[in-house]
């Protein structure tokens, strides 16, 4: 996978996410975090379009409230296909993140044109 669509200083995202996953000891707040992956392959002839969709969907996301880390990675074997990985402050912020404009109109701009499929995790340790 090659990363794609880094928004402004990705080494100090980088470190920010490394700093709060390796030294919050407060296990309520890993209890409240969750993360995403979800991954979507795309229709070869709809790729430039969806491009066009993710960035203005993860320009819009990573500045919501909820988010910690929002990033979206290409498959170096396969051009269409890409996965989100995403983390949020709670399930509430998810709920938010889902009922936002620019959210609903990407997935309305995939419809049968990509496939999504998401997984929503809870870290075990």
């Amino acid at each position: 996978m090659k990363k794609i669509f880094v928004k402004g200083k990705i080494f100090s995202i980088v470190c920010f996410f490394l700093f709060f996953v390796t030294f919050t000891n407060s296990q309520s707040v890993r209890d409240e975090t969750l993360t995403i992956v979800a991954n979507v392959t795309v229709k070869p002839e709809f790729r430039d379009e969806i491009l066009k969709a993710i960035k203005t969907v993860v320009d819009a996301s990573v500045k919501e409230p909820g988010c910690i880390f929002y990033d979206v990675y290409e498959d170096i074997n396969n051009p269409v296909k890409f996965v989100f990985i995403e983390t949020w402050k709670s399930k509430a912020a998810i709920d938010s993140h889902t009922k936002t404009t620019h959210f609903k109109d990407f997935i309305k701009s995939i419809e049968d044109k990509a496939t999504l499929e998401a997984s929503t995790l809870k870290q075990k340790f």
